[in-house]
């Protein structure tokens, strides 16, 4: 039996899950998880970094827990770091401890989530083979960051704390991103394997890896999209109920919801609610985009929701017409593929690895990139034609089906661990 390593950047032993802020985002490397714990085909190990230096290795359920210590910045050490400091090369102390974990696991073969992870420097050191499992990208995620109309100029008036005073701002992701993007590159110049689940990444690690070797992955979802796999049926109401699931990230398309709320309410006759999940309506984000767009949320039906355990978004959506992804950039959305399980109707934008997950008019409807019109437009197709909502509905279900069998995913992970260990071996 192989021994497998996994590096986690977040993980909460106690919960027993990814966790990433405040968010349910991320759930399906949790999920992923349980599948390989209960099939017992490897031996695992999963170092996580951990803030709490009381933390000890453990077992739990058969795999071997390894916490990586990283000291929690002082407020003194944050505040330097969004004045400039994201800019120098932090000197990682991390694989000390990583190759320690390393020595006394002695795995076949190491699985990194997301060259993003701070223990991605570990690429490059050591005989073990490292299989990279694609996240987001940060490259790409620099090149779509901003909107249309929007730049660092966008965020400087009206003043703010967050911009003026402690710096840690939408000025600051986006410069942040972009140095971590410039490490990014050096980082797949060490890379030899990799997995992912979208042309869209297959493409791209190609282009900045090309002598890498790439495996097809697919994500597990979150249990209780499983559970209700295919129950949506189209709703017989009088308001035309949408959903969104979007974080306060600058590139996920708040501009677009409310470009195209504006829209259906002043060019159609639809009687319809948009609900947001992910933000708070007392947010400042909401209320930034509301000053730049000129458009308030309440005059054109947006309610948002806040953030929702699993259970409750699954709820949601079933409860609702359709499901919109209005982001900018993203690679395989969590919240696409959810929707489709149940069966809604999905509506996304033609970017990054969406059109992977959505083939135009079969398992969904495509849109470019902040396109306003388009949305709209298809939104009120939908909410007058019953036989595209079901024929959507049916087939993004049985194309969900198939991609998220947690059986296939298994083998090809568990092929993937095999043919690194067996490559690298004959190297």
């Amino acid at each position: 039996m192989n021994k497998v390593l996994w590096l986690i950047a977040n993980y909460n032993v106690q919960k027993d899950s990814v966790v990433k802020g405040n968010y349910n985002g991320e759930g399906w490397v949790s999920s992923l998880l349980q599948i390989v714990q209960s099939s017992n085909v490897v031996d695992l190990g999963v170092a996580y970094i951990t803030h709490s230096i009381q933390e000890k290795e453990s077992v739990r359920d058969g795999a071997f827990y390894f916490p990586i210590y990283e000291k929690p910045k002082t407020s003194l050490q944050k505040l330097r770091k969004y004045y400039g400091g994201y800019k120098r090369k932090a000197i990682n102390d991390l694989n000390v401890q990583l190759l320690s974990v390393i020595n006394k696991f002695q795995p076949d073969v190491i699985h990194l989530f997301g060259l993003e992870n701070p223990m991605a420097t570990i690429l490059g050191r050591g005989c073990v083979p490292v299989v990279v499992h694609m996240q987001g990208l940060l490259g790409p995620i620099d090149n779509a960051f901003f909107p249309q109309g929007f730049n660092n100029s966008s965020f400087l008036w009206p003043i703010t704390k967050r911009e003026w005073l402690i710096r840690n701002g939408y000025i600051f992701a986006q410069k942040d991103i972009h140095v971590r993007g410039e490490r990014e590159k050096e980082l797949f110049a060490n890379m030899k394997y990799c997995m992912g689940r979208t042309e869209w990444d297959k493409q791209v690690s190609r282009l900045m890896a090309p002598n890498s070797i790439y495996f097809h992955v697919d994500e597990v979802l979150r249990t209780t999209f499983y559970e209700n796999a295919g129950k949506w049926k189209k709703l017989q109401k009088s308001t035309f109920i949408i959903t969104s699931t979007i974080s306060e990230t600058i590139y996920k398309g708040l501009d677009v919801i409310l470009k195209t709320a504006h829209l259906l309410k002043n060019e159609t006759n639809l009687n319809f609610l948009w609900q947001v999940v992910g933000i708070n309506d007392s947010s400042d984000f909401v209320r930034f985009f509301e000053k730049k767009s000129g458009i308030r949320s309440a005059d054109v039906h947006l309610n948002y929701l806040g953030v929702q355990d699993e259970r409750s978004l699954c709820q949601i959506l079933l409860s609702s017409n359709v499901y919109v992804h209005p982001s900018y950039i993203d690679n395989s959305s969590n919240s696409v593929c959810e929707a489709q399980m149940l069966g809604v109707p999905v509506i996304g934008t033609y970017v990054g690895g969406i059109p992977s997950l959505i083939r135009h008019m079969e398992s969904g409807i495509l849109v470019p990139a902040n396109a306003p019109f388009e949305l709209a437009e298809w939104i009120k197709q939908l909410s007058e034609n019953e036989d595209i909502c079901n024929s959507l509905s049916k087939n993004g279900f049985q194309a969900a089906t198939i991609r998220h069998d947690k059986k296939k995913i298994l083998n090809d992970l568990i092929s993937a661990y095999k043919s690194t260990i067996f490559i690298n071996s004959h190297a």
